[in-house]
């Protein structure tokens, strides 16, 4: 595996007054029993409290082998994030340099761009565009528009300046994530799981004193969460370098081996403890499983295909990339789909087929790829909008954030496909206010997370944006199956999902397709993960890529 040698080349951590490391004082200090509380109250009352520490407090330690990880359910996640970011009041005060004496390292001597250097560099990946406008996440098919072209190494080096430096850094930190081969490729062509991997480069390259990254496996192959959790294990151990704090669902195999002490928030109480004992702690809980009665995925349909992909082959470079080799699948009413590859093994490309948005399923042969029983080039797009429901990570990233759509506008968008403001029928009223009354535990909050009491009408009335993005990737979804479509893909779907909010979303998937399945009119549908357990069904069909083949099984 990659170790952290390869970053001595880097800028070292920030030092003192005289340019030496600050040892003595920790980089998280929260007092005992501290409170939490929003910035302008006055008294310290546990009523007004955001988050309750324990007798023991909160400290992480520059050096050692410390390694954190915060935990808990996705309000308390959120709220031990935005302390350590400075963003509330930590109660009772402490001496100077205050709870937080990260903030008051000082920048490291050979900072690549010393006016941007942050002291902590946190990463949330499940996050829109900055402008809020829609963004064409399918302009990765097709042929690149001139600023489409920049490459990786480009991208990166744009958040330095150029520099030999930064040329160098670059390449160090994308061999360390195993990427050093896509340096060159056209950045918009990286998959998801490839971006999260590159947005990490970015990060150690700027040298932080401290980095919090939420949820940095999701999305990512088995092979790459070994290579991510190997790198920042021993970026978090070695001196000078900065202090990995992770952030992360309670799943057992996200937490890594190097994993040390852990922070869980739940309703607003803070615990803070090392892993065995929190371990100790878990394994106490009652767990919440899957129901027993989850939809079996295993029925068998003889009914005309919905999809039918015979030979086909894509490829980019004019042959010399090819990305799909001689794939067959079909997919009829009612099947579940559980489609499985690493990261860059043509996952995405197969779905762009299927959805219409890559140019090259209008140069296939007509028997090559058939979608509702026509040729894929007969199909006009706006009608695959309608029949085929479809989030993923670029929808959320891409959904439009500026246009003042409401909850119930988003949602209702899903019924043409489209990203833009459209009538909405009485029928289709009726739809979204059941789907939101469904969901109204989760929706029915103040903008800081707080329960609040709102009807259907007025979840649906408030604005899309306004919403936490927990709450928008909800959203997202809902737009997905509003219509009630014959064929639903459901491309890593938890990614920005809270837990409580996917286990209800199964609840739902589960009605709809009964509910369905009684009318005579199955809904297919194809699930994307690289983890088994958030696939809403069992017993389903599995088709597999690797390197661009396809080989089916269940």
């Amino acid at each position: 595996m990659f170790r952290t040698g390869v970053l001595g080349h880097f800028t070292r951590r920030a030092g003192g007054a005289h340019g030496g490391p600050i040892k003595s004082i920790p980089l998280v200090r929260v007092p005992p029993s501290a409170r939490v509380l929003p910035f302008g109250t006055a008294k310290v009352e546990d009523k007004e409290a955001l988050l309750r520490f324990p007798e023991g407090g909160w400290r992480i330690n520059e050096g050692g082998e410390e390694g954190w990880a915060i935990v808990g359910d996705a309000p308390g996640r959120r709220l031990a994030v935005e302390t350590v970011l400075g963003r509330h009041r930590i109660a009772p005060n402490t001496p100077p340099p205050g709870p937080l004496p990260v903030n008051a390292k000082h920048t490291p001597s050979a900072a690549i761009d010393k006016e941007a250097w942050k002291p902590v560099q946190y990463l949330a990946f499940a996050k829109p565009s900055t402008t809020g406008e829609f963004t064409d996440y399918t302009a990765r098919y097709g042929a690149l528009q001139e600023e489409d072209k920049m490459t990786v190494r480009q991208r990166l080096e744009m958040s330095f300046g150029p520099s030999a430096q930064a040329s160098k850094n670059v390449f160090e930190a994308m061999t360390m994530l195993g990427m050093h081969h896509l340096v060159d490729m056209p950045y918009i062509a990286l998959s998801s799981g490839q971006t999260r991997r590159a947005r990490i480069a970015t990060a150690l390259m700027t040298k932080p004193a401290m980095m919090l990254l939420e949820e940095p496996m999701a999305g990512l192959d088995a092979q790459s969460r070994l290579v991510v959790d190997d790198v920042l294990g021993s970026i978090n151990i070695t001196e000078n370098e900065a202090r990995v704090v992770l952030v992360l669902r309670d799943r057992e195999e996200d937490l890594p081996r190097w994993i040390t002490n852990v922070v869980d928030v739940r309703e607003g109480e803070v615990w803070v403890g090392t892993r065995r004992q929190w371990d100790v702690r878990k394994a106490a809980q009652a767990r919440k499983e899957q129901p027993d009665d989850m939809p079996d995925g295993s029925r068998t349909s003889s009914e005309a295909p919905l999809v039918k992909l015979s030979h086909v082959s894509v490829s980019y470079g004019e042959g010399t990339r090819p990305v799909l080799k001689d794939v067959d699948w079909v997919i009829r009413p009612g099947d579940k789909w559980h489609l499985q590859g690493a990261n860059g093994s043509g996952k995405t490309t197969l779905l762009s087929l299927i959805l219409g948005h890559h140019p090259q399923s209008y140069s296939l042969a007509p028997v090559a790829l058939t979608l509702f029983s026509q040729p894929r080039r007969m199909v006009p797009t706006p009608i695959l909008r309608r029949l085929i429901g479809h989030t993923s990570p670029e929808v959320f990233a891409a959904f439009p954030r500026n246009m003042g759509l409401t909850a119930a506008q988003a949602i209702a968008t899903g019924y043409e496909g489209v990203f833009s403001r459209r009538p909405i029928t009485d029928e289709q009223k009726v739809r979204i206010l059941a789907l939101l009354e469904f969901f109204k535990p989760h929706l029915a909050t103040t903008r800081t997370g707080e329960p609040a009491e709102m009807t259907a009408r007025e979840i649906g009335n408030r604005n899309f944006a306004h919403y936490t993005p927990a709450q928008q990737a909800l959203i997202v979804f809902l737009r997905a199956i509003v219509a009630r479509p014959p064929l639903l893909i459901l491309d890593e779907p938890t990614q920005g999902v809270d837990e409580g909010i996917w286990r209800r979303c199964f609840e739902l998937l589960k009605r709809e397709w009964e509910e369905m399945e009684e009318a005579g009119t199955g809904q297919a549908c194809v699930v994307v993960s690289h983890y088994d357990e958030e696939v809403p069904w069992r017993n389903g069909k599995v088709l597999r890529l690797e390197d661009g083949v396809a080989t089916c099984g269940s």
